[in-house]
């Protein structure tokens, strides 16, 4: 009777209101997520006033609300009393700065920290490397990825500070990442390695051992399969691979004048020029003669202490990086995936990102990811999938994760970058196994290119808008409220979008995702075994980490009037509804999939691929 009543004086005290005081108390995404069934009664009686306080909550500042996921391999961390002495290091600074590092580099940060709370620059390292780094206090150090020992020493009763150094270029697995994820010979990403640090291609091919032309050649390959036109642009892209999921900030030229001490003239330069831009297209771009850009790029090399074009770029990147992930509510550590390889497919400008789990000897599927989660398979999927002789291909469809956002409608450009996906790896034909709002692209998939599809499996897919009047399997349920929203005022669809991304911190997407599931059993159960909660959020984190644009785009096309395709490729489909979300009618839906047939889920929900790996596995094989 209690939950009922405070039900029922939230929606009295309505949506709007609710909204604006989530918002002001730095949590404005719990207004979705706890008070629902307050914005289903605002949609029906104000909705003007609903797009306006969404409007508002969508410029919530992602410092308060959002989490990145970084590399561990990339951070060097240290504690610093206030006049500079070393209190604690971990191995990875050691190793940048060695045993009895020289703190005079440090010195003027941690002075600017004490002073302001945080304070970003350059520092330079034991080899002499211009490294980017970040000071900060015990208070303005709480959402960084610090060690449990710098926590407890940044405690104690003496006043100290954190320095976190970001430099991706000397990860130790930087090599390994790049090899895996351009599909580069060890040849190609060593050398590719090497061009960081190396003054030009012939030091570069004299540290690894080959000759010039031997270089030179693997170059142009290396440079092929990552995308890149010259060799900055490949050092560009290993940088953009290593430096997580985050977005670049939005004030880039004011974080590389803060971290350079460039004027705002040549931070805007470098900021074009670091992002894949030439000297000349700089210059068109900002209406400036070429010469003046190239006086502003030299003064910004003289004040980095680099000389090199890829040495900015690589130096730019991990400055604008570390302000990302020290700009935030929450900086996570990206976690591991023993099983899968990272691969990023070049398609022209755009890269297309797909977790390949091999054996590359196996029967290829292509598993789909679902709105949020999904872009890495739970282990006891991957073990059910090898254990019947397949090779798990998860791409991440545009505007997720590391794939970029579609210059193209974007159905048809999820569904090409399936097939340009295949075609990377060199295969011709896969099942397909697709899950909840996954089922456009996926179909589409299959009707643009027929001849690629071997045959599919549907768990709980999303059903076109026209075939079910509630256009959603639970109306009774956030979810359910957001897919009307969605489906009655599509407008709102980027801004619900947005407030979610800056509301990526751990601690409200575990809120997030037990509301989403809280209407169905097995799911809750799921919820409660080790690991499932924490592989959901982190998953999410990664998705939402970069942009929302995938989860807008996707819905917005969703609600445009997707329908079933009248001819997808294939010999023959499952249909599978869990037990809990079967829907009436599917035969109309579903029934001209080729071969079709329809299996029921018992005692499963929206965490099939958690609870029940091997009842998908066998749906799989049985296509």
């Amino acid at each position: 009777m209690g939950v009922t009543t405070t039900v029922l004086k939230r929606v009295e005290y309505g949506f709007p209101a609710i909204l604006r005081e989530r918002l002001a108390e730095g949590r404005p995404a719990s207004a979705i997520i706890e008070d629902w069934a307050a914005l289903a009664s605002a949609l029906d009686h104000d909705p003007d006033a609903v797009t306006e306080a969404l409007t508002e909550a969508a410029q919530f500042a992602t410092a308060l609300g959002s989490a990145n996921v970084a590399p561990r391999s990339a951070l060097g961390v240290a504690v610093v009393e206030a006049n500079g002495d070393l209190a604690l290091a971990d191995e990875v600074f050691s190793k940048w700065f060695g045993g009895q590092p020289d703190l005079l580099a440090f010195r003027r940060l941690v002075r600017l920290a004490l002073r302001d709370g945080q304070a970003s620059g350059l520092v330079e390292a034991g080899n002499g490397a211009v490294l980017a780094a970040c000071a900060g206090t015990r208070e303005a150090s709480t959402g960084w990825p610090l060690p449990p020992a710098c926590r407890v020493a940044l405690c104690g009763p003496v006043r100290r500070v954190a320095l976190l150094c970001f430099a991706p270029s000397r990860a130790s697995d930087l090599a390994a990442r790049a090899s895996d994820a351009f599909g580069l010979t060890p040849l190609e990403a060593r050398l590719a390695e090497a061009l960081l640090d190396a003054p030009n291609l012939e030091a570069a091919a004299l540290r690894i051992g080959v000759g010039r032309e031997t270089a030179r050649e693997a170059l142009k390959k290396a440079m092929k399969k990552a995308g890149a036109r010259r060799s900055p642009d490949l050092v560009r892209r290993m940088m953009d691979l290593m430096c997580g999921d985050h977005p670049a900030p939005l004030a880039i030229e004011a974080v590389l004048a803060s971290s350079f001490g460039a004027t705002a003239a040549e931070a805007r330069a470098a900021a074009r020029f670091a992002q894949g831009m030439t000297a000349r297209e700089v210059a068109e771009a900002l209406g400036v003669k070429d010469a003046t850009v190239r006086g502003q790029l030299k003064a910004v090399f003289a004040k980095t202490g680099v000389n090199k074009a890829k040495d900015l770029v690589r130096l730019a990147a991990e400055t604008s990086g570390l302000a990302a992930l020290t700009g935030t509510a929450e900086t996570v550590l990206e976690p591991a995936d023993p099983n899968g390889r990272l691969r990023v497919v070049a398609s022209g400008e755009r890269r297309i990102a797909v977790t390949d789990y091999g054996p590359r000897s196996g029967k290829p599927v292509i598993v789909m990811h679902g709105a949020v989660t999904g872009r890495r398979l739970p282990p006891a999927m991957v073990v059910a999938l090898h254990a019947r002789g397949y090779r798990p291909l998860v791409p991440q469809r545009p505007g997720y994760g590391l794939t970029d956002v579609a210059d193209a409608p974007y159905l048809e450009q999820g569904a090409d970058d399936m097939a340009r996906v295949l075609d990377a790896l060199r295969i011709d034909r896969a099942k397909v196994l697709l899950r909840d709002s996954s089922t456009p692209t996926g179909l589409l998939f299959g009707s643009r290119h027929p001849d690629r599809v071997v045959s599919g499996v549907l768990v709980n897919p999303k059903w076109p808008i026209s075939s079910h009047s509630a256009a959603t399997r639970l109306p009774n349920s956030m979810m359910g409220v957001l897919s009307r929203l969605f489906v009655e005022s599509p407008h709102l669809i980027e801004l619900v979008g947005e407030i979610m991304r800056r509301q990526t911190r751990t601690d409200l997407m575990e809120k997030s995702v037990r509301q989403s599931l809280a209407h169905i059993a097995s799911d809750q159960l799921a919820l409660r075994t080790p690991g499932v909660m924490d592989a959901l959020v982190r998953d999410a984190q990664g998705m939402f980490a970069r942009s929302s644009r995938g989860f807008s785009s996707e819905h917005q096309a969703f609600v445009a009037g997707w329908q079933v395709p009248e001819a997808v490729g294939g010999n023959r489909w499952i249909v599978a509804e869990c037990e809990q979300l079967v829907l009436a009618g599917a035969d109309e839906i579903w029934g001209g999939l080729p071969g079709v047939q329809f299996r029921t889920l018992r005692d499963a929900g929206l965490l099939a691929y958690f609870t029940h790996p091997e009842l998908i596995a066998d749906l799989v094989a049985e296509v």
